[in-house]
């Protein structure tokens, strides 16, 4: 159980630390105002930079956001970069990249800089008559090499805040197994009939998420109306345009709090001399018991 907990701690960091958006326009020498598929997890004085498979280009800092598909650099673009050759912008923090994000703690990491994942704990205790609140307990390290001083301890620092705001960001995140399901005509604002590929295996009352590449938001599903269209509980908070593929997750796990309470900074050896920031991470879950009133004892 704590399995799948950790998987989606790592979806988080690798979405926070490794940001990058397709170019939705080509952009050409001088340009400052880009075009990308989305603007999500990206901020005001990000370095960032431009790459394909064969080239890249760095140097450059967001200056401001413009919607939800505009950034402005903080200087003019010197190459041409085309949507053609799969170019996308990336978040780069000082110029440096995150080299593996580690299910458990290994002996031996290759390359630094590095970060693991590490289930700590796992606790239980009753909240109703029929469901516990499961406390799961995570520690989230960023190793950089001791050698390059001050600049990977600065790399440390603000990866570590990078991972800290994403994790404050998904407060409630998303745990396996779950279903998605694909939106089937646009939806606006405040709409609670909804339109979706199969209604097969929903029940009334069953929680869901609607989300796209800009959006996401829980709801209920009130009730089944027929096999491609469901009533929303609440009307939907955003508008989701079926030009973005919006879908709708059916969760069977839901953790309702979570929080990066807490972290260290400390040097360690790994086979070398390393800078470390471990962030001490909590989520609770609520687990539904199906009792066995009668369930022998003996026999």
């Amino acid at each position: 159980m704590i399995e799948e907990v950790i998987d989606s701690v790592r979806r988080i960091i690798s979405k926070w630390v490794n940001t990058l958006t397709p170019l939705a326009a080509d952009v050409n020498p001088n340009n400052t105002i880009i075009t990308v598929d989305s603007v999500n997890r990206f901020k005001i004085n990000d370095d960032v930079m431009f790459r394909t498979d064969a080239l890249y280009e760095t140097g450059l800092k967001v200056k401001t956001i413009v919607g939800n598909t505009h950034i402005e650099l903080d200087g003019p673009a010197k190459f041409q970069w085309k949507v053609s050759d799969d170019a996308v912008l990336i978040k780069a923090i000082n110029n440096r990249f995150v080299q593996g994000i580690y299910f458990g703690d290994p002996d031996n990491i290759p390359v630094f800089p590095a970060i693991t994942v590490v289930g700590n704990s796992r606790s239980s205790e009753w909240m109703t008559l029929n469901t516990t609140k499961e406390r799961y307990e995570i520690e989230i390290t960023v190793y950089v090499e001791d050698s390059t001083q001050e600049e990977g301890y600065r790399f440390l620092l603000a990866i570590t805040d990078i991972i800290q705001a994403g994790l404050k960001r998904n407060i409630f995140p998303l745990i396996s197994d779950y279903q998605t399901i694909a939106v089937t005509a646009s939806i606006a604002s405040n709409d609670t009939f909804i339109k979706v590929a199969d209604t097969t295996g929903m029940i009334d009352n069953m929680r869901c998420y609607l989300e796209d590449r800009f959006n996401f938001a829980e709801n209920f599903v009130s009730n089944v109306v027929d096999a491609t269209t469901i009533e929303l509980a609440q009307p939907a908070c955003f508008a989701y345009p079926v030009s973005r593929n919006p879908i709708l997750i059916l969760p069977t796990r839901f953790i309702f709090n979570s929080w990066p309470e807490g972290v260290q900074y400390t040097k360690v050896h790994k086979g070398t001399l390393l800078k470390a920031a471990t962030i001490s991470w909590f989520a609770e879950e609520e687990e539904f018991q199906f009792l066995a009133r009668h369930d022998p004892q003996i026999s």
